[in-house]
């Protein structure tokens, strides 16, 4: 992923209200919070063409927990829509950000609960 495009979803997030960081929650703690990570996979179509999984990682510790996470998740989900939010930038490179699925982490504890969910990455870079 590029920097443009970490920027990107970190910017979309931050306009629309979810607590986000990169990497780990570096912050006060307040619940929910979301923390982002990818993983890269080789090009398989294009020159230039990159399809990464971005994975977005919410944590709540409220009473009701699940419905608050799901509330993000559908709010996510309407931000990064299945035919994609695309963003071309000033020096010709694009980006195509896609919500793709999501799934419960177990936390081992009652009151905590964690979500991951998965957008689909399609950036386009020019030389």
């Amino acid at each position: 992923m590029t920097i443009q495009g970490l920027s990107f979803i970190s910017k979309i997030l931050s306009e629309n209200e979810i607590p986000y960081s990169f990497g780990e929650w570096s912050g006060e703690i307040g619940y929910p919070y979301f923390v982002g990570d990818y993983t890269e996979t080789e090009p398989l179509y294009e020159y230039a063409e990159t399809e990464d999984t971005f994975m977005l990682t919410g944590t709540s510790r409220v009473s009701d927990a699940v419905l608050d996470l799901e509330k993000y998740k559908a709010k996510i989900r309407q931000l990064f829509p299945p035919e994609g939010l695309t963003e071309c930038f000033p020096d010709g490179c694009a980006i195509a950000v896609m919500y793709s699925d999501s799934s419960y982490i177990p936390t081992g504890t009652d009151d905590l609960r964690r979500i991951q969910i998965n957008l689909k990455i399609k950036e386009w870079r020019v030389k």
